[in-house]
């Protein structure tokens, strides 16, 4: 009698040491996968291609100034800069997962300037997904976000001839898309914020005209303190498109103009260049 009660007490003792790995392990890999995909769960999008529930995590702004005909070689570099956006490690002009791209086309009205496209970078671009990405998102679906992505770019950049406008507005339009996108002061500060101008950057309004003398940029705040904005935790990229008939006024004092002019309302030139 005592043999068979000690079989049986040593059978369960056996049966629980199997069982208690068994178990440990079951949670461990519940709790590892529950967590993989609160970290890495592709979030639902709205129309943009933006996170639904969130909003964009930051915001690209890029202005194109097509009143005159671009060159080959402002072509090339549009090209080369769009490519750096769709690119999935593009450094300093790339967007994130989740970022707004805002392309807007220079007019003479500052307040209806032409919007070209409106949206947000997908999750992950197709051709590096693994098979981990399909646990979040199918294939067709990310894919399918992709495709509107490049072409909501392909629309954009191939090669963009605008009509010759009688002004450029470059100061009032900025002020404009700074007020429709970019926080300022009062905006969290890990709201990534990139404000890109493509122009040849004179500006000619009434207002202001660089098309003869104008101001410091330093005497900006007392002398034309209306075409200024707040800029503040905007990284800021110029690229000035030089033109030979305007080099009378494209010079140095321009050039550092526009850099001074970015630092007194608070933005962080990213990059500076003469196309």
């Amino acid at each position: 009698m005592r043999r068979e009660v000690r079989r049986k007490a040593e059978a369960k003792a056996n049966r629980q040491a199997i069982m208690w790995p068994a178990g440990v392990g079951i949670v461990l890999l519940i709790g590892v996968v529950t967590l993989y995909q609160i970290g890495t769960d592709a979030p639902e999008t709205d129309d943009r291609l933006c996170p639904r529930d969130t909003g964009p995590v930051g915001t690209t702004v890029l202005l194109l100034d097509t009143s005159d005909p671009l060159t080959d070689k402002h072509k090339a570099e549009l090209e080369r800069l769009a490519g750096q956006i769709a690119a999935e490690d593009a450094g300093r002009m790339g967007i994130a997962a989740g970022e707004l791209l805002a392309v807007y086309e220079l007019s003479q009205d500052p307040g209806a300037s032409k919007l070209l496209i409106e949206v947000c970078r997908p999750f992950k671009n197709p051709k590096h997904r693994t098979w981990r990405d399909d646990i979040h998102q199918g294939s067709r679906i990310a894919k399918r976000e992709w495709d509107r992505f490049e072409d909501a770019l392909s629309e954009v950049f191939p090669e963009r001839e605008g009509e010759s406008q009688p002004t450029s507005p470059l100061l009032e339009t900025i002020a404009v898309l700074a007020a429709r996108h970019i926080p300022g002061k009062r905006g969290d500060e890990r709201f990534n914020v990139h404000l890109v101008v493509f122009s040849d950057l004179l500006q000619h309004s009434s207002r202001l005209s660089q098309y003869g003398p104008y101001p410091d940029a330093t005497e900006m705040r007392r002398n034309a303190r209306d075409l200024l904005t707040d800029l503040s935790g905007t990284r800021v990229s110029l690229f000035r498109l030089e033109r030979p008939k305007y080099a009378k006024w494209q010079t140095d004092r321009h050039y550092y103009w526009w850099t001074e002019l970015i630092l007194e309302q608070g933005g962080r030139i990213e990059w500076q260049d003469s196309i």
